[in-house]
């Protein structure tokens, strides 16, 4: 079961890393990427697009079946926890894109 919440975890915080990189991707505005630059629109559409294939995998690699409250609550977990970071690294008002 300790697979299932580690995967589930990985699979929800990658799920939320992506989001903001596909949004701001798909609104033509840059965005911090993971290496710490700011990049095009179409660069932060491609990083999204990743994270959430890598979350996607990570998520049909968990035996769902035999554990699905836990997974669902570790991905959850991970959504909150991946959120949290990134509302963290948001520079906040006055920054420009």
């Amino acid at each position: 079961m300790t697979s299932v919440i580690i995967v589930g975890l990985l699979a929800g915080i990658l799920f939320s890393f992506g989001l903001p990189h596909l949004v701001k991707g798909m609104l033509g505005k840059k965005f911090m990427t993971p290496l710490g630059q700011n990049r095009s629109a179409v660069e932060n559409v491609m990083w999204g697009w990743a994270f959430w294939v890598v979350a996607v995998l990570l998520w049909h690699t968990a035996p769902m079946a035999a554990h699905p409250r836990a997974t669902f609550v570790s991905a959850a977990v991970g959504v909150l926890a991946g959120g949290l970071v990134m509302a963290m690294m948001n520079p906040g008002p006055g920054h420009k894109d």
